[in-house]
């Protein structure tokens, strides 16, 4: 009897055996994120969660990674810099092969060099930053180098000469003003002034003398280089003062939820350097456009309006799902890095990517055009072709 009872458990682990390694391999393949969900930047934060977990939906129905199912890990950095390197400093003691996020160029900024040379692959979802060529710290879209010479030559085009600045005295406000300073230093702008520039601290609770100053100096159109709180609080300033010329703000303010939210104090004329991929149609048919088609399915299956933080954050997100189905779930994060420096050609929602030019992000000033935010209707509408030129 003992000998027969050994024989049966056995038998029965042995028919187990690949149920379970089957059960094994559908766990989850999990991906860490970092964002902010709470603080001056929740409002883009929010917008991509929502777009991860809807990613991660559309991305499973596809069979996820060769079979195995995604989870995205959100970790909230509350758009504090300190959190957002303690997060992406556990994760790398963790050796986990990559990192979403963060998602604002102060949080960036500060956790680059945690990850830059050892990894784990870091993907920010800030434009703002300038990461080593061949470095494991990638960028979301355009330079803002070159996000600001999109805006001016757009200005330009239209005949708004005199352009008034207010940014914030931050890390995004610094990317901001270098992007002006290389801007206005091109030929092409040789005919455009700076009637006034102004700054003021991201925790100040009024712009209003800085908006006085910019009113008095008379520009044909303001530049509002803020993100989240602060740039509500610029604009309010600017209604408040009276200030009825166009504005420009900061792509990151591109969030439909913020703009409701700041639709009593909004001017008619607001305007964003946007996305390809901000508006259905705003490109021509070929391989971008079949990848909107996705990516504006799965946003009509859940219901949800995409905006800019959605979009910016999409391409990174699927690309690096297309190298994990190139090398396998077990790619070290080496493996991810060498694979995404030298991808070229790969057709994503804002443009063909190509990483071979070492600045660690994919696309260029073409990736940008213009588009006015049209607060009646609650959206965007493309104003321009892409780098900033008009139709």
């Amino acid at each position: 009897m003992l000998f027969r009872s050994i024989v049966l458990t056995l038998v029965l682990a042995l028919s187990l055996a690949p149920d379970a390694a089957r059960a094994a391999d559908q766990a989850p393949f999990e991906i860490n994120v970092v964002v902010s969900q709470t603080g001056p930047a929740a409002f883009i934060g929010a917008s991509e969660s929502k777009m991860l977990g809807i990613l991660e939906t559309a991305v499973n129905k596809q069979g996820g990674i060769n079979g195995r199912r995604i989870k995205f890990l959100i970790n909230d950095d509350a758009s504090n810099p300190v959190t957002a390197v303690q997060f992406v400093t556990k994760l790398a003691a963790d050796r986990v092969p990559l990192i979403l996020g963060p998602g604002f160029v102060a949080t960036c900024a500060a956790s680059m060099p945690v990850t830059v040379k050892n990894g784990p692959l870091t993907w920010c979802f800030a434009p703002g930053i300038s990461p080593p060529a061949g470095s494991y710290v990638f960028s979301t879209g355009t330079t803002i180098d070159d996000t600001m010479l999109v805006v001016t030559r757009y200005c330009r085009e239209r005949g708004w000469k005199r352009i008034a600045v207010v940014a914030t005295t931050d890390a995004s406000g610094q990317a901001f003003d270098h992007g002006m300073t290389f801007a206005m230093s091109q030929p092409e702008n040789k005919a455009l002034t700076l009637a006034d520039y102004e700054h003021f601290n991201p925790t100040d609770l009024s712009a209003t003398a800085q908006m006085v100053r910019v009113k008095a100096a008379k520009p044909d159109v303001v530049f509002v280089l803020a993100t989240g709180t602060p740039f509500g609080t610029a604009m309010r300033a600017a209604a408040d003062t009276g200030v009825n010329v166009p504005f420009v703000g900061g792509n990151g303010n591109m969030i439909i939820a913020q703009l409701t939210q700041y639709r009593a104090f909004l001017p008619h004329e607001m305007y964003f350097p946007g996305t390809p991929s901000i508006a259905e149609n705003a490109v021509r048919n070929g391989p971008i456009k079949d990848a909107q088609g996705i990516y504006f399915k799965a946003f009509k299956d859940a219901g949800v309006k995409p905006d800019l933080g959605y979009n910016i954050a999409w391409d990174p997100t699927m690309l690096l799902i297309h190298a994990l189905r190139a090398l396998g779930s077990s790619a070290t994060a080496q493996q991810l890095r060498n694979y995404v420096v030298n991808l070229h050609g790969w057709a994503g929602i804002n443009g063909i990517y190509d990483f071979r030019d070492g600045l660690q992000r994919g696309v260029g000033p073409r990736a940008i055009l213009m588009v006015r935010w049209d607060k009646a209707r609650g959206e965007f509408l493309p104003m321009s072709r892409p780098a900033g030129y008009l139709k």
